[in-house]
């Protein structure tokens, strides 16, 4: 039948494997099933001249999920629960993974209704995948005399990214420097409330990195200097949406503009 406004096809909802062959997709390695990532209201419109295809991504399950994957740290990978047949399992999905699929190929199948995502982990996906295309490249003057500080933070970071979930950086100015100017940084470790060990953690790290700055400072000092004015470990509830405004998240694959030599992935 012709595509409807009334389709049970939503973003998040799953395109099983056995459907494949019917859709064109064959050969397609370590993939267990696809996901569609299209909004909700560009899939519902029923007018194929404007929202003509639904675009998916590949995933594979998990028999365990990476916590430097999760909750969208990471812009190219993404570790994601779903509930199937009210277990909970872990889906990968990796950015580049994309297909388009026309509507009209759809039209006759229904999506895997086993496989749940709930509220939680649907805003995460949007968030992920929004995150791709905005994440902020940060100035290669300051990218080189940070390199020794992202290497301390990668490390702090994947050895407790169960609870950490995002660092943030503030920086003055923006704009390129010249070797003799400094910049000005402030970095909010911002942690998971659910266990109250968290707090804790992030406490340490932000004292760690305080006392070692200097240290990991000297080895790019031909670079330029940073002058850290704050480093502290804040909670979810308290980092707020002007926070968030106010700063630029570090993440595991971050790039500065230069393309060659390329920066350090955060």
């Amino acid at each position: 039948m012709p595509w409807s406004r009334n389709t049970t096809w939503r973003q998040g909802s799953v395109l099983a494997q056995k459907d494949f062959q019917a859709v064109g997709w064959t050969g397609v390695p370590d993939t267990d099933l696809a996901i569609a990532i299209s909004h909700d209201c560009d899939i519902a419109n029923d007018n194929l001249d404007v929202e003509p295809a639904v675009e998916f991504i590949f995933a594979r399950i998990l028999e365990q999920r990476d916590g430097n994957f999760t909750n969208g740290k990471n812009p190219r990978t993404l570790h994601i629960d779903y509930k199937h047949d009210g277990q909970i399992v872990f889906f990968e999905l990796l950015a580049s993974k994309k297909l388009i699929l026309p509507k009209n190929m759809l039209e006759n199948l229904q999506p895997d209704e086993t496989y749940k995502l709930n509220t939680h982990s649907g805003q995460i996906l949007q968030s992920w995948l929004a995150a791709r295309y905005r994440r902020h490249a940060l100035p290669n003057s300051l990218v080189d005399r940070l390199e020794a500080v992202f290497e301390h933070i990668e490390d702090k970071g994947k050895k407790n990214s169960a609870g950490i979930l995002s660092f943030r950086l503030s920086y003055d100015p923006e704009d390129e420097l010249p070797p003799e100017e400094p910049y000005e940084l402030s970095i909010s470790i911002v942690y998971i409330i659910d266990k109250a060990e968290y707090g804790e953690m992030a406490v340490n790290i932000a004292s760690s990195l305080k006392k070692e700055f200097p240290n990991l400072l000297e080895k790019t000092k031909d670079s330029g200097t940073v002058d850290l004015r704050k480093c502290e470990a804040v909670s979810e509830m308290e980092f707020t949406v002007r926070d968030m405004r106010d700063t630029v998240e570090y993440r595991l694959e971050h790039l500065s503009y230069r393309t060659e030599p390329s920066g350090p992935v955060i």
